[in-house]
């Protein structure tokens, strides 16, 4: 078998050239990974407050159906006091409970929505 000049001098020209590539290739790879990464955690902070509002949307969608039902319920609803009016003397009907449940809704609670969550940018992670 013989061996060309040519091939041999081009083998020899990649096998010097592949770790000055990786030298610099390598820092450039690590850069493009670090951007995917913040991409990535910009993406996921997007979608939870997108989610977080389309929570409070439900949230007031079923704060709303319950004012709906309690008003044909029992005529007229008064959202702010929460009671219902045209009681008339010896107190008023029970509170109507949407949930299904059999406990009767509390009567402090004037805020139907959840609560609000800190957003993601907010935790911080131990490395």
């Amino acid at each position: 078998m013989q061996i060309h000049p040519v091939s041999f001098v081009l083998g020899l020209g990649a096998a010097a050239l592949v770790p000055l590539f990786t030298r610099v290739l390598r820092p450039l790879a690590v850069e493009m990974a670090a951007a995917g990464l913040v991409v990535f955690e910009e993406g996921r902070r997007v979608v939870a407050r997108q989610l977080e509002t389309l929570e409070d949307i439900g949230a007031e969608a079923r704060a709303r159906c319950a004012e709906i039902v309690a008003r044909d319920f029992h005529g007229q609803f008064d959202a702010e006091a929460e009671t219902v009016a045209g009681g008339g003397p010896g107190g008023e009907p029970p509170p109507v409970d949407v949930s299904g449940g059999d406990e009767v809704p509390d009567e402090s609670v004037t805020d139907a929505r959840a609560p609000r969550r800190p957003p993601p940018a907010s935790r911080r992670r131990v490395s």
